[in-house]
C-alpha cells in the first residue's frame, strides 16, 4: 500500500507542476496578444538550457530565412553581428568552442567585413577572443558575460 500511495503522491506532483506550467504558458499567450497594445512584454526567467539553445536556433534560422527570402544581394536584410552572436551564444550553451574563422565563415558575408564585424564587437564587450593554448595561431571566441544576459533576456521575452 505504500508504493501505491508514494506513486500517487508523485502523480499528484507532476500534476501540480503541469498546472502551474500551464498556467505560465496561458499568462505568456495573454500577454502576447496585449503586446500590440503597448503593454509591457512577459519575460520568463525560467528557460532551461534547451530551451534557450531552442529559441535561440530559432531566432537564427528565422532571420536567415529573412535574409535569404528578401535580400536581393544588397544586405539590406542581413543582421550578421546579430548572427554571429547568436552562432557563438549557441556553441557556448552546447559547450562546444568555436574560432574566429568558423564564425566569419558561417556568417555568410565577406570575411575581410565578418573580421571587422567581429573585432567591433570585441571592443564593445559583446564577445571575447582567447587564443588556443595549443595552436597560437588558432583563436577561439565567445560571448561575454554581459552579452550572454542581454541574449538571454531577450530569448526570454520571445512570443515562442
Amino acid at each position: 500500500m505504500d508504493s501505491v500511495e508514494a506513486e500517487l503522491a508523485e502523480l499528484r506532483l507532476t500534476i501540480e507542476q503541469a498546472n502551474q506550467r500551464f498556467e505560465l504558458l496561458d499568462k505568456r499567450i495573454a500577454d502576447t496578444n496585449r503586446r500590440t497594445n503597448g503593454e509591457k512584454i512577459y519575460f520568463n526567467p525560467d528557460l532551461s538550457r534547451a530551451d534557450l539553445i531552442d529559441r535561440a536556433e530559432k531566432y537564427l534560422h528565422w532571420g536567415r530565412l529573412r535574409s535569404q527570402a528578401l535580400d536581393t544581394g544588397n544586405g539590406l536584410f542581413a543582421d550578421a553581428c546579430w548572427n554571429m552572436c547568436l552562432d557563438i551564444y549557441i556553441c557556448g550553451l552546447k559547450d562546444e568552442r568555436v574560432t574566429v574563422s568558423a564564425i566569419a565563415h558561417s556568417s555568410g558575408i565577406p570575411m575581410t567585413t565578418a573580421m571587422r564585424y567581429i573585432n567591433v564587437m570585441v571592443d564593445q564587450n559583446l564577445i571575447e577572443k582567447k587564443p588556443n593554448p595549443a595552436d597560437n595561431r588558432m583563436i577561439f571566441v565567445s560571448v561575454s558575460p554581459d552579452c550572454m544576459k542581454k541574449i538571454e533576456k531577450l530569448l526570454a521575452s520571445a512570443p515562442f
